[in-house]
């Protein structure tokens, strides 16, 4: 099966089918975007943590390249891990 035969041509159709399909399409999209997806919230770090946790000499660089703080790094380590 090709895929030009999956579903009807947009350009070929007539402006009732065309309405009507744009008619659904908005529907199911207004649908999607209703169901917002729930993230878990990222636990917090203790500044004792924070202060014990080493980090690497790349991990440091990067940091003072893009002026990070050392809390951050380990939220984004936190996000890796879950």
């Amino acid at each position: 099966m090709r895929l030009e035969n999956l579903y009807p041509n947009f350009g070929k159709a007539s402006p009732a089918e065309q309405a009507s399909y744009v008619a659904t399409y908005r529907l199911r999209r207004a649908e999607d975007m209703g169901k917002t997806p729930t993230w878990p919230k990222p636990k917090k770090v203790s500044t004792a943590k924070a202060r014990a946790l080493p980090l690497t000499e790349a991990e440091k660089s990067i940091m003072q390249l893009m002026g990070l703080k050392k809390k951050d790094v380990i939220a984004m380590r936190q996000l890796v891990e879950n």
